[in-house]
């Protein structure tokens, strides 16, 4: 390994500045090519592999690495293969790379972990566990492939470490050191925790955004249009890829089932107290809603702030979108959030700004006075 400068954005603390010389990424999708182009961005050598030739090419012309076996051991393997093929890359690349550390990026680990020392048992090979650091960056897109990484996907996003009691502390510090190189901040803890809280906070939701867009097959066009920005948030997730999806839940079996079983028994006391015309547990439902919705950290992960809303009504034209920014820029005023809601059949868009409310009079003045359409 080589010492190296902490680059812009990315996580702070020492192991930042401790990077690996050469990294061999297997699986070139969405989250390994953005882990090689962030690495490649500075500077480290990144071999690519994919059992998918077409995926590797598309990488390797984005920049982010060069196909093929490495031409020296890498320091660092960073599986990212499905779920279903993860324990055997993993332990392939333990075998393969004696001195390397193995990590990988599935986003259930207590079954995979399981099955990797299960494995390395029957092997005999339960020395190669200590070199392996399970990893899962909560970070992603709705869309999926090399063409669709991003060298900053993982910026200020979490990216959990769940070592076993046989991984050397060595080996997590360098991945905890890649991690924050991404500008991704690194959360160490165990497997069993990691998949409990990613059952309700990561897997539900794309039950849920799902199982409500499936509801739509039964509308026609014309009721479909009876819906505002809500219908796409909630939807925003089930335009996923339902192959990844079904590994993912089903590696995740118990812990989504029982996350699932606590929404049902939320979801029927608000549908019986509907039917019995009882408001109580319908207007319970929503303000645990609220209450639930305020553990949500927000902008720089701090404790969330409530904003004001200036909406500007702007054309769907090139280079709209850039003018209204920059006559904002020019009020002094910062902005917290940007939110985009497209009107339906019309050539326009409300563009929501958020802003601290002290802020929001001289914003929306200023804008007014730019010749923009301020609601409100």
């Amino acid at each position: 390994m080589t010492e190296r400068p902490q680059p812009a954005g990315a996580g702070g603390g020492a192991a930042a500045a401790l990077l690996p010389r050469g990294v061999l990424v297997v699986g070139t999708g969405l989250i390994g090519t953005s882990a090689a182009l962030g690495l490649r961005a500075q500077g480290v050598t990144v071999w690519l592999q994919d059992a998918d030739e077409e995926s590797a090419a598309v990488a390797e012309e984005r920049g982010a690495g060069v196909r093929g076996a490495p031409e020296t051991a890498p320091d660092l393997v960073l599986v990212a293969v499905p779920p279903v093929a993860a324990p055997t890359v993993i332990l392939d690349s333990l075998r393969t790379y004696v001195d390397a550390t193995v990590s990988d990026v599935a986003s259930t680990k207590a079954r995979l972990q399981r099955e990797v020392e299960a494995r390395a048992a029957e092997s005999s090979s339960t020395a190669l566990l200590m070199r392996f650091v399970a990893g899962h960056p909560l970070a992603g897109r709705e869309v999926s492939g090399p063409a669709a990484a991003l060298p900053d996907l993982f910026a200020d996003r979490v990216w959990a470490l769940t070592p076993s009691e046989a991984t050397e502390p060595a080996r997590t510090e360098l991945v905890r050191a890649v991690v924050e190189s991404l500008g991704a901040l690194p959360v160490v803890t165990t497997a069993e925790e990691h998949d409990r809280a990613v059952a309700l906070t990561s897997h539900t939701p794309q039950v849920v955004s799902s199982t409500v867009a499936a509801g739509l097959g039964g509308l026609g066009e014309s009721a479909v249009r009876l819906s505002g920005q809500g219908l796409r948030d909630v939807t925003r997730l089930a335009a996923s890829d339902p192959g990844l999806w079904t590994e993912i839940l089903t590696s995740n079996a118990e812990p989504v089932a029982d996350a699932l079983d606590a929404l049902i028994e939320r979801l029927s006391a608000v549908r019986d107290g509907l039917r019995e015309g009882a408001a109580g547990p319908v207007r319970g439902a929503l303000e645990a809603g609220v209450a639930g919705r305020r553990l949500v950290q927000g902008k720089h992960g701090s404790g969330p702030v409530e904003f004001a809303v200036v909406a500007v009504t702007v054309a769907d034209r090139p280079g709209e979108l850039g003018r209204l920014f920059a006559d904002a820029g020019r009020t002094g005023v910062n902005l917290e959030d940007v939110r985009i809601e497209h009107a339906q059949g019309r050539p326009t868009g409300l563009v929501e700004l958020e802003v601290a409310p002290a802020s929001q009079a001289a914003l929306a003045e200023g804008l007014r006075s730019s010749g923009w359409d301020v609601r409100g």
